[in-house]
């Protein structure tokens, strides 16, 4: 109880000197304007600011100005153009040679291709693979007249010549290293042998890579041009009379069909009536006449 007596203005002293210090720290606050600036944001703080507010806007929202970077890496694309030409069957074939003859600087064609017949119009179709600096000249030089449908496909072939070239451009290091190790190498003959045979195995690899993006180059640095050419449709073979008129080319080709088969069969039964039925005929006789000698003896 003494001890206590004791320490009782102390502990009074202390509290006191709590509350004003409590005190004094609730004036400030309320000293402090509340129009008062804010201390600068580091910069933690303004690169979240400005993620935030990238976030709120749409990305690509109309009206909203971007500052991205525009996609620098370049496209492949392999494209191919379909033509269909519906010309008299006479300019059929002229325009067919005349096409083809325009195909010369960096232009080969692949195929080509004249269809006549008695039963059908005359067709024509012809497949070339030309150069994308010379493919302007030389569609411009085919010409539009007659043409009655074209067509444009194109695919992208970026992410195949990106990954083929990266592989070979790993696979030219890997072979550039094998090759320097080997002409360095003073080990046992076990390891060179192996060191070889992987060499060859990286080698094969790389050719056969190199020959993939060769074709990649061939489908994206040049177009591939098919054009049909077709006799324009006569009256009649167009609108509700086409199925008649398809029937009656139809009879006709059956009867010469019929026709063509009967005169084969009478060309192969021939020889047996010419030869073989009047020698037949003849043994017959023959056969008679001793048989009824034999039987009058």
């Amino acid at each position: 109880m003494p001890r206590l007596a004791a320490l009782a203005p102390r502990l009074t002293c202390l509290a006191l000197t709590l509350a004003l210090l409590a005190g004094c720290g609730h004036k400030e606050e309320a000293a402090m304007p509340a129009s008062a600036p804010m201390s600068a944001p580091g910069p933690a703080e303004a690169m979240d600011a400005g993620m935030a507010e990238r976030a709120m806007v749409p990305e690509g929202a109309p009206g909203e100005a971007t500052n991205a970077a525009p996609d620098a890496s370049p496209k492949y694309l392999a494209e191919r153009q379909y033509w269909t030409y519906e010309l008299a069957e006479a300019d059929i074939e002229p325009r067919w040679q005349a096409h083809m003859k325009l195909c010369q600087a960096d232009c080969e064609v692949l195929e080509a291709n004249l269809s006549k017949s008695a039963y059908s119009p005359v067709q024509a179709h012809m497949l070339l693979r030309v150069g994308r600096p010379g493919a302007g000249r030389l569609m411009t030089a085919m010409g539009d007249t007659g043409i009655s449908e074209r067509r444009v496909e194109r695919e992208d072939k970026t992410m195949q010549v990106v990954d083929t070239e990266a592989r070979l451009k790993n696979l030219a290091e890997l072979r550039d290293r094998l090759r320097s190790l080997l002409a360095t190498r003073t080990g046992a003959l076990k390891d060179v042998l192996e060191t070889e045979r992987e060499l060859a195995r990286v080698q094969g690899e790389l050719d056969a890579i190199t020959a993939q993006r060769r074709v990649l180059a061939n489908e994206t640095e040049k177009i591939l041009l098919e054009a049909t050419y077709r006799a324009t449709p006569r009256l009649g073979e167009t609108g509700a009379m086409q199925p008649l008129v398809e029937a009656w080319h139809d009879v006709g080709h059956a009867f010469a069909q019929s026709l063509g088969a009967a005169l084969l069969f009478l060309v192969q039964v021939l020889p047996w009536l010419v030869f073989v039925l009047p020698a037949g005929w003849g043994i017959w006789k023959l056969a008679r006449r001793v048989f009824k000698r034999g039987a009058a003896k």
